[in-house]
C-alpha cells in the first residue's frame, strides 16, 4: 500500500496526462571469450633470459643463489595447440640447458608444462593450469625433493609484450607457505637491420671459432692490423690476440649477443651489443659483462674485423 501511494504520487507530481517511462540500464557488453588456447601466443620467438635459483630450497638455511643469462628460444607447434621452449643459461655455478613441452587439453580448459633437463633427459612431474583474465597464469603440480613429497607452484607473467616474469615456488605443508626458488625474466630480442648474407656468416664464423679455439679461422676473420681494447684499456693486436687462444687453459663459454646493432656502409660494417663474457685461464673462471663492437672491412672480397672495443657494463 505504502509503495501504491508513492508511486501514483510521483505520476501525479510529473503531470497526470504525462506517459510514464522508465529508465532500463543498457545491458553491459558481452565479455569477449579468450581463446585459452591461444594463451602462450605471446611467448612465441626469441628471447634473452635472466635466471636466479635457489640452490638449497626448503633447506631451511640462510639462501643461496645462483644466477645465469642465456637465451629462451619459443616456438610454437601444432597450429598453436602446443609449444616447446628451448632453455640454455650460464652462470659461475655451471649450465642449465632443457626444454619445456607446454600441451594444452581442450576438454579441461587446461594446460600442462613439461620440463626436461638435458642434463639427464629425464622429465619432471608436470604442473597444471591456465591463465586468467590479467595474462597471469598458475599451474600446480607435485614432486619431490630428495625423500619429501611436496607441492609445486609456477606462475607465469606477462609484464609487457617484451617482457615475461616467471617464478617457481616449493612448499612443504601442503601449500600453506611457500619459497621461491626460481625467478626468471625474459626480454625479447629486437630484430636488426638484416645483414649481408657474406657479412651474417662471417659474424658467426668468428663467434663458433672464438668458441671453438680455432686459430685459424680467427686469424683469417681479422685484418693484420687488428687492434683489440679490452674493457681495462690494454691493446692487443692481432698476434697478441692470437696468442691468448694458444693458451692451453684458455677457454671462452658459448655466448650470446643482447641488444644486437648492426650498421653497413658499403665496404665497411659495425656489428656488436651487450654480452656476458664467461672464460677460464690460469684454473680461474672468470666473468664480465661487456658490450662489444666490432668494425669490420671488407678485403679481397671477404669481410675482417679491423678493431674491436670491449666496454664494462656495470651490473
Amino acid at each position: 500500500m505504502v509503495i501504491s501511494s508513492l508511486l501514483g504520487l510521483a505520476l501525479w507530481s510529473a503531470g497526470a496526462n504525462a506517459p510514464a517511462t522508465v529508465e532500463v540500464p543498457a545491458a553491459p557488453p558481452a565479455e569477449a571469450v579468450r581463446d585459452e588456447q591461444r594463451d602462450f601466443d605471446f611467448e612465441i620467438g626469441s628471447w634473452m633470459t635472466e635466471v636466479r635459483v635457489l640452490r638449497n630450497p626448503l633447506s631451511g638455511k640462510p639462501p643461496v643463489w645462483a644466477e645465469y643469462r642465456g637465451t629462451s628460444i619459443v616456438k610454437a607447434l601444432m597450429d598453436g595447440r602446443a609449444n616447446m621452449v628451448e632453455l640454455s643459461v650460464a652462470g659461475p655455478a655451471g649450465k642449465i640447458e632443457g626444454v619445456s613441452l607446454r600441451l594444452y587439453d581442450p576438454a579441461r580448459h587446461m594446460w600442462s608444462l613439461n620440463f626436461a633437463s638435458l642434463r639427464d633427459g629425464a622429465l619432471t612431474p608436470p604442473v597444471h593450469g591456465g591463465f586468467g583474465a590479467y595474462g597471469r597464469g598458475t599451474f600446480y603440480g607435485k614432486d619431490r625433493l630428495g625423500d619429501r613429497p611436496i607441492e609445486v607452484r609456477f606462475e607465469i607473467t606477462q609484464v609487457s609484450a617484451d617482457e615475461a616474469r616467471f617464478e617457481q615456488a616449493f612448499s612443504a605443508d601442503d601449500g600453506v607457505t611457500w619459497e621461491v626458488n626460481w625467478v626468471a625474466i625474459d626480454r625479447r630480442m629486437k630484430p636488426v637491420a638484416a645483414l649481408p648474407a657474406d657479412l651474417a656468416e662471417a659474424v658467426a664464423a668468428h663467434n663458433r671459432a672464438t668458441v671453438a679455439k680455432d686459430i685459424a679461422a680467427l686469424g683469417a676473420l681479422v685484418t693484420d692490423d687488428y687492434l683489440l681494447v679490452n674493457s681495462d684499456a690494454t691493446t692487443q693486436d692481432k698476434r697478441s690476440y692470437l696468442a691468448d687462444f694458444e693458451k692451453p687453459d684458455f677457454r671462452i663459454e658459448p655466448f650470446a649477443i643482447e641488444q644486437p646493432v648492426a650498421r653497413v656502409d658499403g665496404d665497411t660494417a659495425m656489428t656488436g651489443g651487450v654480452m656476458t663474457l664467461r672464460w677460464t685461464l690460469n684454473g680461474r673462471h672468470e666473468s664480465r659483462r661487456l658490450r662489444v663492437a666490432h668494425m669490420w672491412v671488407r678485403q679481397g672480397g671477404s669481410w675482417r674485423i679491423a678493431y674491436t672495443q670491449l666496454t664494462r657494463v656495470p651490473v
